[in-house]
């Protein structure tokens, strides 16, 4: 079994210079030391002061959760593709544009693929990946039964203020929105365990600072 929460990771001086060329397996995809390095400077681009007064240990730590990120991501691809979800080329078009109106007055694209450490083909890449998580992160989680029971405490808990009960016909106004809600809060403990049923019936391999070895 694959353990998605970070695992114990023992204390020691772990930089790039000492991964495998290869840093994990998701069945016939390879996650490369190449590819875990370029994830490696973006995490620390976002907080560089941070990251570097990390010790040995919290350093290592970073570098197991984003691995674990990197691979919890391809099962997430992998499982998307094989529901036969796609992405359009005019929607990563679209967010293309959304990024550069949102540069336009820092830089441009340019400074924009600089500040993110990415190629803009990586960066067309990742997006749609990410489009792709999404979907199939809204589709699974629309799949969570949520009651009528549990719509009316909901909506008596939470969002109804008179002191009479509410009619039949504001609860059905309600009754989507209150699933939405209760959907949401369910989620994350809900991904959880359906992440480790992705990972439950793959072939993993994965380096760790403790365990080295080869795939």
């Amino acid at each position: 079994m694959f353990a998605l929460l970070l695992p114990g990771v023992a204390a020691a001086e772990t930089t790039p210079a000492t991964l495998p060329e290869i840093v994990a397996r998701i069945n016939d995809v390879a996650v490369t030391r190449a590819q875990f390095e370029t994830r490696l400077a973006q995490s620390r681009s976002m907080n560089p002061s941070l990251f570097d007064a990390m010790g040995a240990e919290e350093k290592a730590h970073a570098m197991v959760r984003v691995l674990n990120g990197m691979i919890q991501r391809e099962l997430e691809v992998r499982e998307a593709h094989r529901r036969g979800i796609t992405v359009a080329e005019e929607e990563i078009a679209q967010r293309l544009r959304e990024m550069e109106a949102s540069y336009a007055n820092k830089g441009g694209l340019k400074q924009a693929f600089a500040e993110f450490k990415i190629t803009p083909e990586q960066w067309k890449e990742e997006t749609r990946r990410n489009l792709l998580i999404e979907r199939l992160e809204a589709i699974e989680s629309a799949a969570m039964p949520v009651t009528d029971e549990e719509v009316r405490e909901e909506f008596l808990r939470n969002f109804w203020k008179e002191k009479t009960p509410p009619s039949s016909r504001e609860l059905a106004e309600h009754r989507e929105h209150m699933r939405m809600v209760i959907r949401q809060r369910r989620w994350p403990e809900q991904r959880k365990s359906w992440m480790q049923s992705l990972a439950d019936v793959a072939r993993l391999w994965r380096w760790t600072p403790a365990a080295g070895g080869a795939p």
